[in-house]
């Protein structure tokens, strides 16, 4: 199999996908969250309560959130996400996820301990090329599919 020519692939991103909230969408969220506070209340459940209100407060604070736009560049010395430059040696395994329309993501798995998996949105960038260029460099996670965290967003439009 002859090596890819390519010797850097680049593209803008956004650095997630936003989904417009409804009214609908924040009512049921608002119900939800305050009948799993006032059964904490109820049960005397304190902290728990807390906890939920913390989270509830957080959840409208990151939906109102839109994405910012990520410029992406992959060559011979590594991944570039702006100005951060992670080399090909602090990643493990890559992954596509390409599902188009819902799913079109780049996934690493770092050696980092924290933050260690690594979602980058394709845009309209080729995974074909891309999967080429980066088997190159890394190892594929054939078995790996999108993150549990990132599918339960999807499907609440989160």
């Amino acid at each position: 199999m002859e090596k890819s020519k390519t010797k850097e692939i680049s593209w803008t991103a956004p650095e997630f996908i936003h989904y417009p909230k409804s009214l609908t969408w924040f009512v049921f969220v608002s119900l939800a969250g305050l009948a799993l506070i006032v059964f904490f209340v109820i049960k005397k459940d304190f902290l728990t309560a807390t906890l939920f209100l913390l989270l509830l407060i957080l959840t409208y604070f990151f939906s109102s959130q839109t994405p910012k736009s990520l410029k992406i560049k992959i060559n011979q010395a590594g991944l570039t996400v702006n100005e951060q430059k992670i080399p090909f040696d602090q990643l493990k395994k890559f992954w596509i996820v390409y599902e188009p329309p819902a799913v079109k993501t780049l996934n690493f798995e770092t050696s980092a301990y924290l933050n260690r998996y690594l979602t980058l949105q394709l845009a309209d960038q080729d995974p074909v090329a891309l999967r080429e260029f980066l088997l190159q460099h890394l190892i594929e996670d054939k078995a790996r599919d999108e993150q549990l965290g990132d599918k339960i967003a999807r499907k609440l439009k989160f």
